[in-house]
């Protein structure tokens, strides 16, 4: 499917968890960054939601600093009826614009994430930059 423009704006961005565990933090070692991508949908409200969530970790399975964040993106009414549903009432968010949501959403739990260590010895770790294109694999569907 061909890839179509909708009319949509960043309406919400939240922190749905951020910790800061000490007990599994350790100064040395290598740091190992788990990062995961979700996407939600409200029909009602003509919303797709972008979540994402980071994990730091030093000792396997055990993280030391985790961030998730969530985005909405509320698609213009008519996009959402014409474009984003889909014959058979499934609906349908393109891999390219999954991605543009992706990129917004890593970006700001970026900002986030600084913002919530700065002071402390967790500043230090920062978001890299991620290549949401291996994350998002092909288009994205909802069947409800």
């Amino acid at each position: 499917m061909a890839y179509n423009q909708l009319g949509f704006a960043l309406s919400g961005l939240r922190t749905v968890s951020f910790a800061q565990i000490d007990a599994a933090y350790k100064k040395t070692g290598k740091t190992d960054l788990i990062s995961s991508l979700g996407f939600g949908i409200d029909i009602n409200d003509h919303t797709i939601s972008c979540k994402a969530r980071f994990s730091f970790e030093k000792k396997k399975d055990q993280p030391f600093l985790i961030l998730e964040v969530e985005s909405l993106f509320k698609i213009e009414k008519n996009d959402f009826k014409n474009k984003v549903k889909q014959e058979d009432n499934s609906y349908l968010v393109s891999k390219e614009l999954a991605m543009h949501f992706a990129v917004i959403t890593v970006g700001s739990s970026r900002g986030i994430l600084h913002a919530k260590t700065e002071g402390t010895r967790y500043n230090e770790y920062l978001l890299p930059t991620i290549d949401v294109k291996q994350m998002i694999p092909e288009n994205v569907f909802f069947k409800l």
